[in-house]
């Protein structure tokens, strides 16, 4: 995958309940060079925006309130609309434990960013996440149809081995997405 893309005319949608972090983010993607920037403050909101605007992806936290990521990736993936089932969801969250990782994944997202966000490292999951939507085409997240069977593996998160309580996943959580 390449370093550096071109996101000057990607259009992003941030899902995000807290309006502090929400200002973050829309700054960091504008540094990326990303114009345009919609913002939802839940799922539900979320929801009306992608419908409407048709974002090239979307930055969602996954425990928002009154309606968080878990209920927006499935009424999202749900959609009969193929273009609007088969966008882009990065989630951008503090809860990155790995039963709701493996949740997510299990809905359909195409990448996990953990917060406190690493700029460098959300910049890499967009334009990855776009390059496979490229050579891939669409999908319903990393499972999905043209996605490589590799990509689901999760060498990186799989504490399964361990006995003791697992340690928080480090800010990368799925490198391999």
């Amino acid at each position: 995958m390449r370093e550096q893309w071109d996101l000057t005319r990607v259009s992003c949608l941030i899902a995000e309940d807290n309006a502090h972090m929400r200002s973050i983010l829309r700054s960091v993607l504008s540094g990326f060079g990303i114009r345009s920037i919609y913002e939802a403050s839940d799922g539900s909101e979320a929801l009306e925006l992608v419908v409407d605007r048709k974002p090239d992806i979307v930055l969602c936290d996954w425990a928002m309130n009154p309606f968080g990521g878990n209920e927006f990736l499935r009424i999202l993936r749900s959609d009969r609309d193929l273009v609007i089932s088969t966008t882009p969801v990065l989630v951008v969250t503090a809860h990155a434990k790995r039963a709701t990782i493996l949740e997510a994944i299990e809905i359909g997202i195409h990448g996990f960013v953990a917060k406190p966000i690493a700029p460098a490292i959300l910049y890499r999951h967009i334009g990855e996440i776009l390059e496979r939507q490229d050579m891939h085409g669409r999908s319903r997240g990393i499972h999905g149809p043209g996605q490589q069977p590799a990509l689901r593996r999760l060498e990186v998160t799989d504490l399964s081995g361990l006995k003791s309580p697992a340690p928080e996943p480090e800010h990368d959580a799925l490198a391999l997405l």
